[in-house]
């Protein structure tokens, strides 16, 4: 930041808006580094502010306005982002609907007896209430582990 600093002068380096970044991002890892290593005690305040590093990522942004292509790329992205968003309130609007069904069709029948051969009680994914079944739904739809709740499903005895 110095050598830049140096190099077009402080009017020209903060005339680029990505700069105040930068200086931020320094100047608070500078304070950070100093009141840690010189304190013997650990100041929770100050390591809270280690979770401004973060927007060291952001300073990968000022690589996409050089490159033209990239501009095209961001473009086309953000201009398809509207229809995304009406994609997942769609997608949304049917885990709600089969979650309902769900907790119509199995709710309160996951509470098995205790086997020798499977764990008793209610398992993890259920539909005994919505936040459960609204999961379960979620994780039918993604394949994930799904054997599983198809056997609770033939555990359970509902027809």
């Amino acid at each position: 930041m110095s050598f830049k600093i140096i190099g077009l002068g402080p009017i020209k380096y903060f005339k680029d808006k990505m700069n105040y970044l930068d200086c931020m991002v320094v100047l608070l890892s500078i304070v950070e580094m100093t009141i840690l290593s010189n304190s013997g005690t650990n100041l929770s305040a100050f390591r809270s502010i280690r979770i401004f590093r973060t927007f060291r990522v952001l300073r990968v942004a000022r690589l996409l306005r050089s490159m033209q292509s990239m501009q095209v790329i961001i473009g086309v992205l953000v201009r398809s982002m509207d229809s995304f968003i009406y994609l997942a309130l769609l997608l949304m609007l049917f885990i709600f609907i089969y979650a309902l069904l769900g907790m119509q069709v199995f709710g309160g029948n996951y509470n098995f007896a205790s086997n020798f051969s499977d764990p008793p009680g209610v398992p993890r994914t259920n539909y005994n209430n919505f936040n459960s079944a609204f999961l379960t739904t979620f994780q039918i739809l993604t394949l994930e582990s799904w054997p599983n709740l198809m056997f609770d499903a033939l555990r359970s005895g509902v027809s």
